[in-house]
């Protein structure tokens, strides 16, 4: 099965990474059994699929939705939880 060879990464596409990683490190994720509807998931595969790996075709982004879709049914992954994390209620509390 192919697999990512980081290795062989153009120096624009291994600075793209390092900018979107930078650019996205202090946003909140969902925790990782709500990841079929975390916008912060989203954007960081809608970035490294373009800005990376330069793929730009909407089945390859369908694709990583569905993947997405897929990991969060998975009962090792969802362990059965029923709830929803509430990132906004999360935050303050860590603020008080």
């Amino acid at each position: 099965m192919p697999t990512l060879d980081v290795r062989y990464l153009s120096d624009e596409a291994l600075a793209n990474a390092e900018r979107i990683f930078h650019d996205l490190k202090h946003k909140r994720m969902l925790p990782f059994n709500e990841i079929d509807h975390d916008p912060v998931r989203h954007e960081l595969d809608c970035l490294l699929l373009t800005e990376v790996l330069d793929i730009t075709t909407e089945d390859a982004h369908n694709a990583i939705y569905r993947l997405r879709e897929l990991l969060s049914a998975e009962p090792s992954i969802h362990g059965g939880k029923k709830s929803r994390c509430d990132l906004e209620k999360e935050w303050e509390k860590l603020n008080r």
